[in-house]
C-alpha cells in the first residue's frame, strides 16, 4: 500500500457538527467515528461515488446551497 494522498483536502467548517451531535445526542467518540468516516470516503473515491451533483438537485436545494457559499464567502472576505 502507498502513502498516495487525494488531490483534494477535506476541510470542515468550525461548529459544521455541533447540531448535528446535539440532534442525535452523539457522544464524542460517536462523532468521532463519523468524522473519521467521511475522510475514509474521501480518501477512497466512495464520497464523490454517493454524492448528488448541485445541479441535479430540485431547484430550492439549488438555492439554498448556492446562498450558504455566498453567505460563507461574503463572510470570509477581507
Amino acid at each position: 500500500m502507498t502513502n498516495k494522498k487525494p488531490p483534494y483536502k477535506v476541510v470542515f467548517d468550525e461548529g459544521v457538527f455541533d447540531e448535528l451531535a446535539e440532534d442525535a445526542d452523539l457522544t464524542q467518540e460517536e462523532l468521532d467515528a463519523f468524522i473519521a468516516g467521511l475522510f475514509e470516503l474521501a480518501e477512497s473515491g466512495e464520497l464523490f461515488d454517493y454524492s448528488t451533483p448541485v445541479d441535479e438537485l430540485p431547484e430550492e436545494e439549488q438555492a439554498e446551497i448556492i446562498n450558504m457559499l455566498e453567505y460563507k464567502q461574503k463572510k470570509t472576505r477581507h
